[in-house]
This record gives C-alpha cells, sequence and structure tokens, in this order.
C-alpha cells in the first residue's frame, strides 16, 4: 500500500495534520502482515502518534517515542478517544473561566503576537494546566510534563496548538516547515474574545475528530520522549517496528513545529537544543560516523558530495549527510538490539537529489541493515508526485526533473 496520505483521507489522517506523516491504512497493513507475531510494535518516530493510534484500534500494544516534547503532546491526544466528546465543551468552559492574563517579556508565544495577545493565550495554557495536569507546576515550561501528560490534558494542550496555528497562518510563508520572527510593528493582536472563539472552536473541531474504534483499557499503548539512537528498552523486547525516520531533505523539524513548542513555553535556547538533538537537524552537531562501514552506495554518494563544484559541498553538505547517515547507522543498530529474532520493520523511506547526485537512501538504509545484522532488506516504491525539490526553481539548473520516491523498506 501506499503510505502517502491522501487528499480525501481517513479521518485518523487528518487529526492534526503534520508534514512528515503516513496514513492510517499503512500502519493497518503492517500490523496485519506481522499479525501472528506482533504482541509489542515500536515506532521510535512516532510523530503524531499514527502507529500508536492504530495500533491501539486494533488492541495490538504499543510505544511510541520521539525526540520533540511538542509531538508526544499530540500523540497523547490521539489517545483520548471518542467517549469523552460530551466532556469537551464543560471543560472548556471551565478553562476559559480560570484564565487571566499573564504577560511575559520573553515569552515565546511573543515571536507573533502582541505583548497583550501572547499574555491572552498564556493565560489559557497556564489555566489548562492549573485544572488538567499540576496546579503546582503551571507556571513552569509545559514541555517538561509532555511524557507524562494525561491523554485528556494533552488533547486541551493540542486545541491550544490548533488555536495558535490558526491565529499565526495569515504569517506563514511558502515554506510550511519555517517560521519567520515578525517585527515589532507586525505582530498580531488578536482580541481575547477572538482568541477565546478560536480556540472553542478549535476543541469542538478536533473532538469531533477522536478515533472512533473504542480502545481496549487492557491494552498497554505508551507514548513518551525518546532517542532513536538510544531506545530505551530491553534487548528483543518488540515484536515488530512501525515508523518513518526523518528525511535525509534537511527539514528543519524543530523550526516545524515552532508554534506548538511556544505554546509549550519552550525558549529559544531549548529549541536550539531540540533542534540539536534530531536526527536528520540541518544544524551541524559533529556527529561523523564512520562512512566505510556503511555500504558502498553511501560511499559512491559522499564521494560524489565531496568532489562536487557547487559551493559548500566538500564543506556543510558533505558534513550534513555523513551527520544524517551517522544518526541512521545508530537507530537502525538500535533497532537490531530491540527486535526480537523474526520480528519486522516496516520503515517509510524517501530519497532525493543533491544537485545531480541521486541520494538513494532506501539502498543506504538497505545496505546498513545488513551490515548491522539483518538477514533481509526488500523494498516497495511509489513515486511523489510533487515534493519540495521539484518546487525549487534552482534544481533545474542540475536537472530537468526532480523526481522523489517514497519506499516502504521492510526489515527482518
Amino acid at each position: 500500500m501506499n503510505p502517502k496520505v491522501g487528499a480525501s483521507c481517513d479521518p485518523v489522517d487528518s487529526w492534526y495534520r503534520y508534514y512528515a506523516g503516513y496514513s492510517a491504512g499503512f500502519v493497518e497493513q503492517a500490523l496485519r502482515e506481522s499479525a501472528l507475531t506482533a504482541k509489542l510494535v515500536l515506532d521510535p518516530w512516532n510523530g503524531t502518534g499514527t502507529t500508536t493510534v492504530v495500533a491501539a484500534s486494533k488492541k495490538v500494544a504499543a510505544i511510541g517515542f520521539d525526540v520533540n516534547p511538542a509531538l508526544v503532546v499530540v500523540a497523547r491526544a490521539r489517545l483520548l478517544g471518542a467517549g469523552v466528546w460530551a466532556s469537551i465543551d464543560p471543560l472548556a468552559d471551565d478553562v476559559v473561566a480560570h484564565a487571566t492574563n499573564v504577560v511575559h517579556v520573553r515569552d515565546p508565544l511573543r515571536f507573533w503576537f502582541t505583548a497583550r495577545a501572547a499574555g491572552s493565550i498564556r493565560g489559557l495554557q497556564q489555566s489548562m494546566h492549573r485544572l488538567l495536569v499540576d496546579s503546582g507546576t503551571a507556571t513552569q515550561p509545559a514541555y517538561e510534563a509532555a511524557s507524562g501528560m494525561s491523554t485528556l490534558a494533552a488533547f486541551f494542550y493540542t486545541v491550544l496548538f490548533r488555536t495558535v496555528r490558526v491565529l499565526i497562518a495569515s504569517r506563514a510563508g511558502t515554506n510550511p516547515t519555517w517560521w519567520k520572527r515578525l517585527d515589532e510593528a507586525e505582530r498580531l493582536n488578536p482580541s481575547r474574545r477572538d482568541i477565546v472563539s478560536q480556540f472553542r472552536a478549535s476543541a469542538t473541531e478536533l473532538a469531533a475528530g477522536l478515533h472512533r474504534d473504542n480502545f481496549d483499557g487492557g491494552v498497554d499503548v505508551r507514548v513518551g520522549l525518546g532517542d532513536s539512537r538510544c531506545i530505551p528498552l530491553k534487548e528483543g523486547a518488540v515484536d515488530a517496528v512501525i515508523g518513518s525516520p526523518p528525511y535525509c531533505t534537511r527539514i528543519d523539524y524543530g523550526v516545524a513545529t515552532r508554534p506548538e513548542l511556544a505554546v509549550l513555553g519552550t525558549s529559544e535556547e531549548d529549541i536550539e537544543l531540540l533542534r540539536n538533538r534530531m536526527v536528520g537537524t540541518p544544524t551541524m552537531t559533529g556527529e561523523r560516523g564512520n562512512p566505510e562501514e556503511w555500504g558502498p552506495t553511501a560511499m559512491a554518494f559522499l564521494t560524489g558530495v565531496a568532489g562536487h563544484t557547487s559551493k559548500g559541498s566538500g564543506g556543510y553538505y558533505t558534513n550534513y549527510f555523513c551527520q544524517y547517515y551517522a544518526g541512521m547507522w545508530r537507530s537502525l543498530a538500535e533497532l537490531r538490539r530491540v527486535m526480537r529474532e523474526g520480528a519486522s520493520a516496516f520503515l517509510v523511506v524517501q530519497d532525493n537529489y543533491y544537485k545531480n547526485l541521486h541520494n538513494d537512501t532506501t539502498k543506504i538504509l538497505s545496505e546498513m541493515a545488513i551490515a548491522l545484522g539483518f538477514e533481509f532488506a526488500d523494498r516497495h516504491d511509489f513515486p511523489v508526485i510533487r515534493n519540495r525539490a521539484s518546487m525549487h526553481p534552482r534544481a533545474r539548473q542540475y536537472r530537468t526533473t526532480a523526481p522523489a520516491v517514497e519506499s516502504i523498506l521492510v526489515l527482518q
């Protein structure tokens, strides 16, 4: 099955859409293919939680990790289920009734909003935190509580995420994964009434889209903070892996979730630390690994990049690709460690080009996996009609088309 989320999609797919997503149908098929053996499923790049919510609906125990606390909150929210729908509006009323204006000079919401508007939004956030998380920590950065939040608290945080996204939509650029700080004169100044109105509308919208299957309370589904390069599980603990590692396209997944991180009170310094912890980050962390271990395709590609005549090829870009594949080598080694013998991994991977050089990520990861002790690697390819590289005018300098191929990489 093509893992891509389509235009007319399952409600599970449309609930808090995220750039780096794949379809619920793909997860369902992967679960069917491993149904006889999968008692515990892992997604080490859980994102907004498609794997964990589908596993829960199919009564399969699952664990989802992500390094980004904002995505952990969204993934936890999706596990709430539709049974609490009738409680959402009364709880939203309670949050609004107890919210006061909370102004902070360094509030990250002031990236887009005036002090007054940011204070209204921060007031809603702290009211939610007092009512649904912990009254004693309401004034502390909420990202510290991401892994321990109840699904109900996570739902209301996701409501506020959506509220902020809608309010700042007019200031979004053409790149959906990048945000520009607004000058003070340009900052948005919605009234408290408009903020509250959007908060209520977002609550109603997200509640209506909650997963309709009844979750089995006896099924253990856990979502929390975790790094794919250091998975906090014992050897041989999982029966299947379903997920999509970050693409090797210099997408800054930390900056992409800046609105959500701002709601959680994440400072600029902490955002920078988060970016540096992510596999695939465009920032330089110094991780290089040993390319000679990664197989012939990786070596040929890296040699081609290093020798390319375009500016920065032998410096930043070679270092970026080395850093990405070093992170993926460590991630695949961790998957091999935590997967029991005979377990399968189903990974959604996308290739790309550097100038005129094909970066066949799927083939490189396949060769890495075999080198790390996986017995089998297979791929199923699906063309991507429209990707970010195909929209970049400079790409035409090196090739007339910029086709991308999305693949399901199956490891065993």
